[in-house]
């Protein structure tokens, strides 16, 4: 069950105000899609990768994002709005699409 689908259970006399409001602004909350850019770290990184923030520490992280938006990007699927029900679709390009 969600939660707009409980809100909507409380019966009109029992809420405070606002609340009305609220519910109708929750059944209006339109759709998202949230992908995962999550920084997959090296094995020669040490316990100083979350620390160093030399230049070429910074460019290889920075060149590693960009390819990483890239890859997203031809995902096209990714951005459609959800199917169904679903208000909220989240992808991990890492899990979903791995090199």
């Amino acid at each position: 069950m969600k939660l707009l689908d409980a809100l909507k259970r409380v019966p009109p006399e029992q809420l405070k105000d606002g609340e009305k409001e609220l519910i109708a602004d929750y059944s209006d909350a339109g759709v998202v899609n949230i992908v995962h850019l999550i920084y997959q770290h090296k094995g020669y990184e040490g316990h100083a990768k979350d620390y160093e923030f030399s230049g070429t520490s910074m460019r290889e992280h920075w060149d590693m994002g960009l390819e990483d938006t890239k890859r997203t990007l031809r995902h096209t699927e990714w951005l459609l709005p959800p199917l169904g029900d679903d208000a909220v679709a989240i992808h991990d390009l890492h899990r979903e699409d791995p090199v």
